[in-house]
């Protein structure tokens, strides 16, 4: 049975540009529970992603989802930018793709996250590792019901 993506997705996932300060990536992931960021250009082509392991290595000090820096340590970095920790040109996968295809590049590439884009490389969604346990988890309980 060949399941479609869509039905996983985060359809218009938030998003950061490049030139934003990676503190405002760090910020937009404890606000909202995330661990990756698609990052796009001014036209909404993906050019990165930039995932909370980005920015652990790249800012200094402990970081956490559970709370934000602290003051003395976000002045030290106010000059580090999103394209200073992303992942550049990350593999996508189209809108029109199937589950299978988006897990197989995921397992592939040991991704925590695909960009989904249209034809033109615009970002229309994201599918997470989270994403992917949920599908999981719908076609187990599925499967039990029959």
């Amino acid at each position: 049975m060949a399941v479609e993506l869509e039905a996983f997705m985060t359809r218009e996932p938030i998003s950061i540009e490049p030139d934003a300060p990676a503190l405002a990536a760090l910020d937009l992931m404890i606000d909202h529970g995330f661990r990756h960021l698609p990052v796009v250009d001014a036209s909404s082509h993906v050019c990165g992603v930039v995932s909370f392991d980005d920015l652990r290595d790249t800012l200094p000090g402990p970081i956490s989802l559970m709370s934000p820096l602290a003051a003395d340590t976000r002045q030290q970095v106010l000059d580090v930018s999103v394209a200073d920790a992303m992942t550049s040109d990350p593999v996508t996968i189209r809108n029109d793709a199937r589950l299978e295809e988006a897990v197989s590049r995921m397992l592939q590439g040991r991704f925590g996250c695909l960009p989904i884009v249209d034809e033109a490389g615009r970002l229309e969604a994201i599918v997470t590792e989270t994403d992917l346990l949920r599908a999981l988890a719908t076609a187990l309980w599925s499967s039990d019901e029959g």
